[in-house]
């Protein structure tokens, strides 16, 4: 049977069938090195996914194997507001200007993961393009473990930019790279 692999956006009618292998994903890239997450993270993950769903501007891309529609990886995100956690800590650590620049209009990509068995095939690429064209927003800004690691790379040959190097979330011990990219100029 011949597979291949469809980019889709998540309609929320679907969102109980793909639930699960959405937090399998999370579970299969998280759980490897340098994240190292255990079952508590992809239980933590499946929590905020389940809330984020219904943030403003939440946009869902999935990558699926066709035709048995498994979720082999995905891409999410929503408007980042005042009031919520990341955005209420990273704009206190930005200098003013900054955080007006990037974001007071910000689309917020908070996770974007492939299962192993397929990264390096240009999958999670697919998935970070489709989630951000055609966003209403002048920026979009992200969180990024600092290390070298697929990811990292993938959001750099993509033009984002260093923001924040060296951050520390509260009650996190990884250092994190809080980035930003200019969407008016995709």
């Amino acid at each position: 049977m011949d597979r291949s692999i469809e980019i889709v956006q998540l309609v929320p009618h679907d969102t109980p069938l793909l639930f699960e292998g959405i937090v399998d994903v999370y579970r299969a890239a998280f759980g490897q090195p340098p994240y190292n997450e255990g079952e508590a993270d992809s239980r933590a993950f499946a929590e905020n996914f389940k809330h984020h769903q219904y943030r403003p501007g939440f946009r869902c891309m999935l990558a699926c194997e066709i035709p048995e529609r498994r979720v082999i990886g995905f891409a999410y995100g929503c408007s980042s507001l005042a009031g919520q956690w990341w955005y209420d800590i990273v704009e206190a650590a930005l200098p003013a200007v900054q955080a007006r620049r990037w974001i007071k209009d910000a689309f917020e990509l908070i996770e974007l993961a492939v299962l192993p068995e397929v990264q390096g095939q240009g999958i999670g690429g697919r998935l970070h393009d489709r989630l951000l064209v055609g966003l209403p927003h002048a920026t979009a800004v992200l969180s990024t473990m600092q290390a070298e690691t697929r990811a990292l790379h993938l959001y750099r040959r993509r033009g984002w930019a260093p923001l924040l190097e060296n951050f520390h979330f509260p009650g996190v011990m990884d250092l994190y790279l809080v980035m930003g990219l200019d969407l008016r100029s995709e």
